[in-house]
Formats: C-alpha cells, structure tokens, sequence
C-alpha cells in the first residue's frame, strides 16, 4: 500500500502545479481571456481521447505499469515544450501531448488500485486520500515560500516536471496487477454489454454536476487575482484540498458499509456546487471564498469516491480501465471542453459573476436528474449488492 500511496502523493503534486497554474501560464504568453478559454477547451479535447485510447491499449495488452511509465515521459517531454513555447503552434501542441498523456495516467491509476484491493471503496478512499496531502502539503509550500514566479512560465514548469520524475521512480516498484477469481461486475453476465443502463445514466448526471465544476478549475484561480486581489492562490487550493480529504475518507467508509449509495453523495455534491457557485457570484469577498472553497469537501470530497466505486461496480471487470477512462474523458473532459470555452465567452463579456450564477443552473440540472432517475439507480444498486454479496 505505502509504494502505490506514494504514487499518489506524487500525482497529485503534480496536479497541484497544473490545476492553477497551467491557466496563469497560457495567459503569461498574452493571450486574451477568450484565447486562454479555447487552448484550455483544446487541451481537454485532447484530454478525451487520450484516456479512452490508452486505456483500450491496457485493457487488451495488460500492459497497465508501462502504459504508465511512457505516458509520464511523455507528459514531462511536453511539460518542457510548453515551457520554451514561442508560437500559438508550439502552444497548442504541448498542451496536446500533455493532455494526451498525463490524463490518461489517472483513470489507468483509479483501475489499477481497484483491482489491487478488489473494489474495497475504504482502500481505494485511503490511498487515494493520500493524494490530497500530497496536494495541500505542496499548495501550502507555494503559498509559504511565494513559489513559483508566476511571471516565469519556465519556474512553474519545473516543479511539475520534478514531482514527474518522482511519481516516475514509484511507479517503477509497482507490482504487476493481480489475477483474481473473482470478478466484480454486474448482472451483465459475461456476454452482452459491458455496462448497464445506471452506468449511461450517471455518467450524464456526473457530466453536468463536472460542467458547474469547470467555473472553479479554469477560472476560479483569474477570479482571485483579478477580482478580489488575491494572490494566494495555493493557500486557497489547499484550504479547499484539506476539506476534501475527510469527506473522501468518510465517503469511502460509508460506501463500503453500505451506509449510502453512490448516488447519495451525487446529489450531496450537486447541491454543494449550487451553493459554492452562487456564494461565488454573490458573496465576492475573502470570506464568501473561503466558505466556497470548504464546500469543496462535498462537492468533490465525497464525490470521488463515489463516482470511482460507481464505475468499479456498473462495467465489468476486463473493461475497468475503459470504464474509468469514459468517467474521465466524458464524465469530466467533456465537461470541460465546453466549460472551459463557454467560461471564457461569458467572463470576457459578462464577468465572473454571471459566469458562477449561470454555472450554477448546470449543477441544478445534476441534482434534479439525480432526483428524478434516484429509483433506477437505487434499484440497480440494490440488485448489484444482492448478486456480489457486497463488496469483497
């Protein structure tokens, strides 16, 4: 468990660098706020298909630990160009390459540690929980130290490239992924689909409760600096990192005790996101954001591992990984795409505030379809829980 709690640790310093401040670093090439809209919308474009090819390669070849591997080379090869960029070219191609490959590693990550512990939600929610440290302890070193120069794009780079080459070192320990007998599907049988209907159905309830969340990932960090002054932007993304990691744990305890449903905690977030979002839009102050950044905890805290435990139990085994690269590439980077270019569209002609209030109405939308389809995805689960006899 520690080796592969590491490579989390290790990822998500990684994401602690990308997540802010992969916008600051398009924008510090000059780019207006439309233009940082569409190459962030083109970097998720990419960040569909790359999950979803790699992870047909690992689900038919095995090859999940150097599928991993070559992806993270990759990703730091394209981290450099990025850094060295000196045409829209250059730009739209790092951004590719790196969405290509770096978001292919978490959906293939989220299998690997699945099949390593049988689908047991609390192993996954531990380890993976493990992660947000990682994430918060960096964030809190940036907002500490005043790292990295958010002037120099080449400063930012290296932190991320350096967490890269140790995520790199942990992944090479990684054991091979077990055989298990047995296998935890659902009533698919081994002919047929490899999903079933409250897969397709949450994914769209997933989809729109990820698309309010794209106000928070591609703009919340501008919204700071520019709205209300506020440079601090790692303190802000740990504070919101330090939330989420207890609901995640909880989350997890809760799922495997049988205590909620995945789609409990789907209408939890969703309603998180309505309130996060409007205290956004209406409430622009240091605190109005602090409150917003400890709902966090609900709308992606307890979030995570729901959605993980959800895929894990509504495809069958030997498309896991294709399983959760779809959560990944349409749950979320779809989201993204018109998310990232909508936001755009709306702050550069409406301000922020309009953005988060209009942003809201989507997370609005999740929750009523969570509301409205909540028989057949109880009922579903209620069946999956009856043949499997819980998770083992």
């Amino acid at each position: 468990m520690l080796n592969l709690s590491l490579s989390f640790f290790f990822v998500y310093c990684i994401v602690a660098v990308i997540s802010p401040y992969l916008q600051v670093m398009i924008h510090n090439l000059g780019y207006s706020y439309e233009v940082v809209g569409a190459l962030l919308s083109l970097y998720e474009i990419a960040a569909i298909f790359g999950p979803m090819l790699v992870a047909l390669w690992i689900d038919r070849s095995g090859r999940m630990k150097s599928s991993v591997l070559v992806c993270t080379v990759i990703s730091m090869a394209a981290m450099g160009l990025l850094m060295t960029s000196s045409s829209i070219i250059m730009v739209i191609g790092a951004l590719t390459l790196f969405a290509l490959t770096f978001r292919s590693i978490m959906p293939a990550m989220d299998s690997y540690t699945n099949n390593r512990y049988d689908g047991n939600s609390r192993s996954y929610s531990l380890v993976r929980s493990v992660g947000t440290v990682g994430f918060i302890l960096l964030s809190l070193f940036f907002a500490a130290t005043g790292l990295p120069d958010l002037r120099r794009n080449s400063a930012i780079g290296l932190w991320a490239i350096g967490a890269s080459f140790l995520f790199l070192l942990t992944v090479i320990a990684w054991k091979d992924e077990p055989k298990r007998a047995l296998v935890l599907t659902t009533d698919l049988g081994k002919g047929g689909r490899w999903y079933d209907r409250a897969f397709v159905v949450g994914m769209v309830i997933i989809a729109l409760n990820r698309l309010s969340l794209t106000a928070v990932t591609s703009f919340l960090s501008l919204f700071l600096v520019e709205e209300l002054g506020i440079n601090a932007i790692s303190l802000m993304n740990a504070i919101g990192a330090a939330s989420e990691f207890f609901a995640m744990i909880g989350a997890g305890i809760l799922l495997q005790k049988k205590r909620v449903l995945p789609y409990h905690l789907f209408a939890a977030s969703s309603l998180a996101m309505v309130i996060r979002l409007l205290i956004y839009a209406f409430f622009p102050t240091v605190s109005g954001v602090l409150v917003g950044q400890l709902l966090h905890s609900v709308g992606y805290g307890a979030f995570q591992p729901a959605a993980i435990f959800f895929v894990a139990r509504r495809v069958k085994r030997h498309r896991r990984t294709l399983g959760m690269s779809i959560y990944a590439s349409l749950g979320t980077g779809l989201p993204a795409v018109v998310g990232s270019a909508l936001g755009g569209f709306i702050v550069q002609h409406y301000g922020y505030r309009t953005l988060f209030s209009r942003y809201a109405l989507f997370a609005l939308a999740s929750l009523l379809l969570t509301l409205i389809f909540s028989k057949t995805m109880r009922r579903s689960e209620k069946m999956c829980y009856a043949q499997l006899g819980g998770v083992q």
